[in-house]
């Protein structure tokens, strides 16, 4: 399955070693066979990497932010300094729970955001997910939910209107029974995305586009990446240029979304980087 996520960086390996074949006449056809198998997967790719007109930005667009905090490990004052920069509406960090919470909401209290755990008090970091809602984002109400592997956090109400926000994190698959739960976990995803009034799900879903299990998932729901030029963008792992990694962390959002920002961000202190996503979602 990891293997399938880099089709991308194995797409433009083979390009180069078609090149390369092709200076040999000997090797020419092998360098055609090569360069056939390039193609196809940059085929694949590209339309991520393809930026289409944006609008501007609106003051009633939505504004989501996911991190995953590598076990509460990230800097805290650091995410503090982008939340308030940015000041979006949500705030979706995996691998947080109430340690981490606790720690991060005396730096952005002043700014009036709300906050969530899907996890009891006590429970390690890498097994919650805790959401921020801003004041802008009106009266949300949220709740935990099961279904997956960790549990997650649903908010409705409030500026989503008729719609819910999920914020998760899926398994990873990593081997034969990780790999048959985050099965599991996209299932579940499926089922919102399907839906009679597609949701936002947000978070580390573990999964690139690439994946035809998360293709799958889509249904009634994009991400919000498509269209930006940045589908392509490495959210993992941090340590790996942004072009050599891949890009798990996701907003996905209703079919007629439109995007008006999208950028991938860091944080040190955790192995990910981050989404915001500025999008219009129909009413």
């Amino acid at each position: 399955m990891a293997i399938v996520a880099f089709r991308p960086q194995f797409a433009v390996s083979a390009l180069a070693a078609a090149a390369l074949l092709a200076r040999g006449s000997r090797a020419r056809p092998a360098a055609a066979a090569v360069g056939a198998v390039a193609v196809a997967g940059l085929g694949a790719v590209a339309a991520r990497a393809i930026r289409f007109p944006m609008p501007e930005a609106a003051p009633d667009d939505l504004s989501i932010l996911t991190f995953n905090v590598l076990n509460g490990r990230a800097d805290t004052g650091e995410l503090a300094t982008l939340i308030a920069r940015e000041t979006p509406h949500f705030v979706v960090l995996p691998e947080a729970g109430s340690d981490f919470r606790d720690k991060l909401i005396p730096l952005v209290e002043t700014l009036g955001y709300r906050s969530w755990v899907s996890t009891a008090p006590g429970v390690k970091d890498g097994q919650g997910v805790t959401l921020l809602a801003a004041s802008g984002a009106g009266d949300v109400q949220v709740r935990s939910g099961t279904g997956m592997r960790l549990r997650h956090l649903e908010a409705s109400g409030g500026i989503l209107g008729r719609r819910s926000l999920f914020a998760i994190h899926t398994a990873a698959p990593v081997d034969r029974r990780r790999t048959a739960q985050w099965l599991r976990d996209l299932a579940v995803v499926e089922r919102w995305c399907h839906g009679p009034v597609a949701p936002i799900v947000v978070g580390d879903f573990n999964a690139t586009l690439d994946h035809s299990a998360f293709r799958a998932a889509l249904g009634g729901c994009r991400s919000a990446a498509i269209g930006t030029g940045k589908g392509l963008v490495g959210t993992y792992p941090s340590s790996a240029a942004p072009w050599a990694g891949i890009q798990i962390d996701h907003v996905l959002v209703p079919a007629g979304t439109v995007t008006t920002g999208f950028e991938v961000v860091e944080v040190e202190g955790t192995d990910h980087r981050g989404v915001l996503a500025r999008v219009r979602v129909p009413r």
